[in-house]
């Protein structure tokens, strides 16, 4: 078997293979079958052993981690039977999707080759790294011949089949796709469900008393749920809405800019050192002052002396290191001063890419129009410094503050936009993000409940041997 093949997140139950002959006995199996041998098929999709014995093993090692194990013969054939309708499911998915005549868009297709090439080269890294590795203690084989041989293991343990890379890279890519037709056609299907007001409801109703018990004991936890739904709404399936506000929570747009590069050694070592004369002087002065005497007078005059050139050429050196930021903080808040809009001014001269957005992903709307939570009652999560709560706390609404340097040398004029009031937030309010995650909900309801038309569909051939084979070894170990 591979060496450290557990150490690879590899996403290789995708792969199965493509159409292989069936098994067809109805007799008890003696030897195990090849991983070629056909354990499931509609039409022209099948659902090999090797394929099979990936999915039973790897989920096996899961319950084990979770401290289960198979103990007797019942449980033995539940487990073959949950394993098999898991991977039939998929099968099914891709069956239906082809007698519908459904096609992987062009864009969605280039995701998936993209998505499965950037994780080949994965694998292929790590066992490019083994081969070298082996070659280094045996050079009696090339780093090329370590690395096939790994590659060969790899795809007859969940293909069935030797494979070099390129063959491997082209079952991998080709399963991916396959997955990708799954996701596109399910969410094809789920497009006709639809869900009712008291669904809408009843999911609001219970979301909002969750809430109100959850903040009534950690108020404080408001922030992080509010912002992490405001940010990832309809990307993540955490982002849940919120229906509840605690008290004493305000929002605040923050124009911030942060110094390139970083102080030199130089700086630093200017600053140990006025820590180290900081130190000394004390001592000496609380000596003399001690003993009633200046028997240290010319050495803390010295100290003092060296502190103040150290302080003055620190000052200089950090007016060097932030005047670009300085410079331009400086302009956002001339535009300011001339009348011009906060949040106008904020997405064109702050640099958090959160609030306006890099090349690479778009910033939170409601950070930009509304924008972000403080609170000076509570302590939270991913929280505002302290310097920032201190200089919000002498802001009104509607006023901005002068720049001001934050604790880790960032530069910022914030503004105090307003309260968030508290109570209830209203069903109509977050109405758009509740029939989300209702229909979210009922669609999986409604394609598990399509799937079990599916799994009745009297074309499928189970080859019900072949699944009883695996783990008759279990439950003696056990």
């Amino acid at each position: 078997m591979l060496k450290r093949t557990e150490t690879i997140i590899i996403s290789l139950l995708l792969v199965a293979a493509l159409i292989f002959s069936a098994c067809g006995k109805d007799t008890e199996l003696t030897a195990e079958p090849k991983g070629t041998d056909v354990v499931a098929s509609i039409g022209d999709e099948t659902i090999t052993y090797s394929l099979y014995k990936a999915a039973f093993e790897s989920y096996y090692q899961y319950m084990e981690m979770l401290g289960n194990t198979i103990s007797s013969e019942q449980e033995l054939n539940e487990y073959q039977d949950m394993i098999l309708e898991y991977l039939l499911m998929d099968m099914l998915a891709i069956y239906n999707a082809e007698q519908d005549g459904f096609v992987l868009s062009e864009e969605k297709r280039a995701e998936a080759i993209a998505q499965a090439e950037t994780e080949l080269q994965d694998v292929y890294d790590a066992y490019m790294e083994y081969a070298e590795s082996d070659y280094q203690e045996d050079p009696s084989k090339t780093v090329q011949e370590y690395f096939d041989e790994y590659i060969s293991e790899l795809s007859e343990y969940y293909v069935g089949e030797k494979l070099d890379f390129a063959g491997y890279s082209e079952r991998y890519i080709d399963e991916t796709i396959r997955s990708y037709v799954i996701e596109a056609y399910k969410e094809s299907v789920c497009v006709s469900f639809d869900v009712s007001e008291t669904d809408i409801v009843n999911w609001y109703a219970e979301i909002n008393d969750s809430d109100r018990r959850a903040y009534s004991t950690n108020p404080e936890q408001f922030k992080f749920d509010q912002e992490y739904f405001e940010k990832y709404f309809g990307t993540s399936d955490e982002a849940y809405p919120v229906t509840y506000v605690p008290e004493g929570y305000s929002r605040i747009m923050d124009i911030v800019v942060y110094p390139s590069g970083t102080l030199s050694d130089e700086y630093k070592s200017k600053q140990s050192r006025m820590k180290a004369i900081y130190d000394e002087f004390s001592e000496l002065a609380f000596e003399d002052a001690l003993s009633g005497s200046s028997n240290n007078s010319e050495l803390i005059s010295s100290l003092i002396e060296e502190y103040r050139r150290l302080d003055q050429e620190c000052r200089d050196m950090y007016d060097d290191y932030i005047r670009d930021a300085r410079a331009k903080i400086d302009m956002a808040f001339e535009e300011l001063e001339n009348g011009a809009d906060f949040a106008d001014v904020m997405m064109r001269y702050s640099e958090n890419d959160v609030v306006v957005g890099s090349e690479t992903a778009a910033g939170c709307a409601a950070f930009q129009t509304k924008g972000q939570i403080i609170s000076l009652e509570y302590e939270c999560q991913l929280d505002w410094s302290d310097t920032v709560k201190e200089i919000f706390s002498m802001l009104a609404i509607g006023e901005y503050s002068r720049v001001f340097t934050d604790d880790d040398g960032s530069l910022h004029i914030i503004k105090y936009v307003s309260d968030i009031a508290p109570g209830d937030i209203p069903l109509d309010d977050v109405r758009e993000a509740v029939t989300y995650f209702v229909k979210a909900d009922s669609n999986e309801e409604k394609w598990d409940e399509l799937m079990q038309v599916w799994l009745d569909d009297p074309n499928i051939v189970r080859n019900m041997p072949i699944v009883r084979y695996l783990g008759k070894d279990m439950i003696s170990e056990n």
